[in-house]
């Protein structure tokens, strides 16, 4: 088949325009900053972020990993009393109703998700502010910083039990409980065809995230260990998350690709 007249090619021929153009705009950005860089003097810099890590270990986390578990159910708590006081007064044939409840349930859960996330990432700076002599100086300090983190952790758990529930107890087909290691794929069984493919839209959204924050991470960690001797360690974690993410991802297409095969 002549090139001009394949759709392939044609589509292929008008991507690459873009693509080029992306690609020297990007190298231009670097040329232009490798440049600046060149002659910047980044001791004062570097100085400057260790002692503000310093700060932030010694002085802010651990008072941080107390307040996640406050924030999170102040942020969270009116959103789910709220969705239990709609289930309450609904009449059960109110779609607009129950859609309202699901975000509510939905947007609680994005919460404990990230506070979660949030007291994981707070736990190692806790921990290295010991290193720097606060567990010796002030001890209560330290013990605080740590039960905060667990006391984050069970209430996230208890708090995402009930949203479950709710949301159980609103699709009564809903099948699956938090504490059961095999919760995710009993729901996911339980859900019919449209929840599927809207869970799967929303991974394939997130994969996608998660393959462009990599991309931007691995830059920043590679100028860091340049010209902050941060060493190839967090470009090595980036680059692993970033394995993992596309090889699970390939594994399951070719693996669900097959006729008859399913999650």
């Amino acid at each position: 088949m002549n090139g001009n007249h394949d759709p392939i090619e044609r589509e292929n021929r008008i991507a690459i325009r873009k693509f080029a153009f992306v690609f020297v705009l990007s190298m231009a950005a670097g040329l232009v900053l490798g440049l600046v860089t060149a002659f910047l003097e980044f001791e004062s810099f570097r100085e400057l972020l260790e002692a503000f890590w310093r700060f932030f270990a010694v002085r802010l986390a651990g008072w941080l990993l107390c307040a996640c578990p406050v924030v999170e159910l102040a942020a969270g708590l009116p959103l789910y009393f709220s969705a239990k006081k709609q289930f309450a007064d609904w009449d059960g044939e109110d779609e607009a109703v129950s859609e309202a409840i699901e975000k509510k349930l939905s947007l609680c859960i994005w919460i404990t998700s990230m506070a979660t996330i949030l007291g994981f990432f707070l736990l190692p700076g806790h921990l290295a502010g010991m290193i720097h002599g606060r567990f010796l100086s002030q001890p209560v300090h330290t013990f605080l910083g740590l039960g905060a983190f667990l006391v984050n952790l069970m209430a996230t758990m208890l708090f995402q039990q009930k949203l479950v529930d709710a949301a159980k107890r609103l699709n009564p087909e809903k099948r699956g409980s938090v504490y059961d290691t095999k919760f995710h794929k009993k729901w996911l069984d339980s859900c019919d065809e449209a929840e599927r493919a809207a869970i799967g839209q929303c991974a394939l959204k997130a994969f996608h995230a998660v393959t462009y924050t990599c991309l931007a991470l691995w830059v920043v960690f590679i100028l860091g260990g340049i010209y902050f001797e941060w060493g190839i360690l967090p470009a090595m974690a980036v680059c692993l998350i970033w394995g993992v993410s596309q090889s699970v991802y390939s594994y399951w297409a070719i693996k669900l690709s097959k006729p008859g095969s399913a999650i």
